[in-house]
């Protein structure tokens, strides 16, 4: 059953055709690098000699009558033949080594030999010195998906069907066997036979050198893509900005311009989709690009590290002129220049516009959040020094940003506003007058988008957010209870302890700690698995689960942290009291990142730790202090996918405040919630979303909370 579940993982992985959801039959390869079964290509292109791949739709054109002139995939044909192999010694319960004639358990074959080999056969094949080139395989090398890079079968001669083709005739452009050169491919002015190593390490140099250069066109798509990002970013807050200008202004003559407003506002929105409407394109255009640069530059990463000669020289120019056409390729892209303005008139009549705004805000503000201002200098405005941002408050403080130089040629300085209400922004230079007129602004406030779960908790200690759900363990209720992210509430399960923390695997599974167990959930609340905890540790508390299902779990007692596979087995144990790299003083939570590293809050050390998934040390970011960016007790942690770690801080005055990371430590924003320090201030657990919020649990009152951090 093992193997038969094995080959079905094999088959959906490498060997399912994307057209017919089939096992191929006679693969062959488009220049794009995308495999099909032959008859599902000439369905596919319905008789046409230009068409597109099915799954990139780039251009692809027939170089012969049918699609028999695309290149087999030799490496896909290799692992149909070891399927073939495989399927014959399953089908037949009580199979015989091909070698000893013994019915022995079959473990692999020799795909030379097309023989079924028991173990010991195996191993002998492989060690005999006159077969020591011979294409064997064993069963269990389907477990380790890097096998397959050896999966790279011998070619041999189709006239000489014995020889192998150990030669390539380059002005002939052919393989061949020793015979073959002996009789018709002696070197002189027409034949050059050279050994196929020698051959393919060349051409292997050549596509080598055309895959560092496709590099540079891969990191200006990236470029250019987060640059039209943040574009529809500005376009986004900036007509956030104008419409909060039009409602300012029909406010005042709301009686009369109800009906105008609904229409200024609609038009707005159109004018938005317009401007945006292009660069939108664009993005998909550049994604779309640089998926299929980052697929061919994989593809040839792969090609090159089989190290398969034949496959190499079959293939070489096709690459090569795939990653010349990749590493030529122009990217091109028309900055941002002109914003959406609102032009207010003395009568009900109004107008929106496409102007150059010479102050624009990427993100609306929020206090305590950082936003970015851009201030664009007009054409033939040249400044020697950087300009000052000014922002002057409601209350009349006035404070001063120092900008930077962007590429565009711009200036930027980041705002972390301190107060709510109207502040007006302007650009100076030095002790002189304005460069341009002043922008209002309106600030918004941090106070919590939701507040919920008043009358259903008695002690949430954690929380986890996995898609559309949120999470909470309930320690005195002791069960875990499921709401939607608007609050709303779905189910809950029991649990045999109190919950002290939980998390939820990719695969779905809730895995919580219960102190002296863990335990792991499906979906529904149903008890799948679990293993005790009480051999290790003295004082568990946060918990944390891999991509792999391993599971990560802190101890505050013996401040220590402990690796587990998914079943309980112990893999590591790292810490010890003290401050050094991987040591602790009351690890308090751990929690995962989008690439599986370990992230530890350092609560008596006042710092995080960052660590791999085999629990190496990378690197560590916090020091005591009573700046906004300083630690005091570093308590629950969580981080969002694209990276940003987002910690519950007590301060010294048992005030909680919400800090933002970014992955590598950089401080972005600290903002205070109105949770105060509880003698349970474990009870403190925090989950962000992927729309830039963040949940807190909060004991004192019972409730959950909900903020923007982003």
């Amino acid at each position: 059953m093992a193997a038969a579940n094995l080959l079905e993982e094999f088959d959906n992985k490498l060997l399912t055709c994307s057209i017919c959801k089939g096992v191929y039959d006679n693969p062959r390869t488009l220049p794009c690098h995308h495999t099909f079964c032959a008859n599902c290509l000439e369905l596919w292109r319905k008789g046409q000699r230009r068409f597109t791949c099915p799954t990139c739709r780039q251009q692809v054109k027939l170089r012969g009558p049918d699609v028999s002139s695309f290149p087999s995939s030799f490496y896909i044909n290799n692992l149909l033949d070891f399927r073939a192999v495989h399927n014959s010694s399953i089908k037949r319960p009580r199979a015989s080594c091909g070698m000893c004639e013994s019915y022995a358990s079959i473990e692999g074959t020799c795909g030379d030999c097309k023989l079924l080999l028991c173990g010991n056969c195996l191993t002998g094949h492989g060690n005999c010195p006159a077969l020591k080139d011979h294409y064997i395989i064993a069963w269990n090398e389907l477990n380790d998906p890097s096998s397959m890079l050896r999966v790279n079968q011998t070619q041999y001669c189709p006239q000489h069907t014995d020889q192998r083709r150990t030669f390539y005739c380059q002005p002939c452009a052919k393989l061949m066997c020793q015979d073959c050169v002996t009789a018709d491919h002696q070197p002189g002015p027409n034949h050059d036979p050279q050994e196929v190593g020698l051959v393919a390490q060349k051409y292997v140099d050549e596509l080598q050198t055309l895959v560092g250069k496709s590099q540079d066109s891969a990191d200006a798509l990236k470029k250019t893509k987060a640059v039209v990002g943040n574009e529809l970013t500005i376009i986004s807050t900036n007509c956030q900005i104008v419409k909060k200008e039009i409602q300012e202004h029909f406010s005042e003559l709301r009686a009369k311009l109800d009906k105008e407003e609904q229409e200024v506002t609609e038009k707005l929105v159109k004018m938005e989709e317009t401007q945006k409407e292009p660069l939108v394109k664009e993005e998909k255009e550049l994604e779309e690009r640089l998926q299929s640069t980052e697929e061919d530059r994989k593809f040839c990463t792969d090609f090159l590290s089989r190290g398969n000669d034949v496959e190499i020289i079959t293939l070489r120019k096709q690459l090569g002129d795939r990653l010349d056409a990749l590493s030529s390729s122009q990217i091109q892209h028309q900055s941002l220049k002109n914003h959406i303005s609102f032009l207010p008139t003395v009568n009900i009549n109004c107008e929106l516009s496409l102007t150059c705004k010479p102050l624009v805000i990427t993100d609306p503000p929020v206090a305590s959040l950082p936003t970015t201002i851009i201030f664009i200098p007009n054409e033939g405005q040249a400044l020697e020094t950087n300009p000052l941002i000014t922002v002057t408050s409601p209350q009349g403080q006035h404070a001063q940003l120092d900008a930077s130089r962007t590429n565009e040629g711009a200036f930027q300085a980041v705002w972390r506003p301190k107060t709510v209400g109207k502040h007006e922004v302007g650009v100076t230079m030095g002790g002189g007058g304005r460069l341009c007129p002043t922008l209002s602004v309106h600030v918004g406030s941090n106070d919590p988008v939701l507040n919920f779960g008043q009358e259903r908790f008695y002690m949430p200690l954690d929380i986890a957010v996995s898609g559309n759900r949120l999470y909470v363990a309930d320690e005195l209720v002791r069960n875990i209870q499921v709401f939607d992210l608007s609050g709303n509430f779905c189910h809950s399960f029991g649990t045999p302890s109190a919950p002290w923390s939980l998390s939820v695997h990719t695969d779905g599974t809730i895995v919580v700690n219960t102190v002296t167990d863990v335990v792991k959930y499906s979906q529904s609340g149903e008890e799948l698995h679990k293993f005790s905890t009480r051999e290790y540790c003295t004082h568990p508390g946060g918990l944390a689960v891999l991509k792999d299902g391993r599971i990560v779990v802190t101890d505050s007692g013996k401040h220590c942290i402990f690796l587990f596979e998914a079943n309980g087995t112990l893999v590591k144990q790292l810490g010890g009291k003290g401050s050094a790299e991987g040591e602790f003083d009351t690890p308090a939570s751990v929690c995962v990142d989008r690439n599986d590293n370990i992230i530890v809050s350092d609560m008596k050390n006042f710092r995080v730790q960052v660590f791999d998934k085999d629990l190496n040390f990378q690197y560590q970011f916090g020091q005591e202090g009573q700046e906004p960016q300083d630690m005091c007790r570093p308590m629950r942690v969580s981080a969002d996918s694209k990276g940003n770690i987002v910690l519950v801080n007590f301060n010294h005055c048992d005030r909680q405040g919400i800090q933002v990371y970014r992955s590598d430590g950089t401080w972005v924003a600290t903002f205070s919630s109105d949770i105060t320090y509880h003698i349970r201030r474990e009870s403190c657990g925090v989950a962000v979303t992927e729309d830039g919020h963040v949940f807190v649990a909060n004991s004192q009152p019972l409730c959950i909370k909900k903020y923007r951090y982003l």
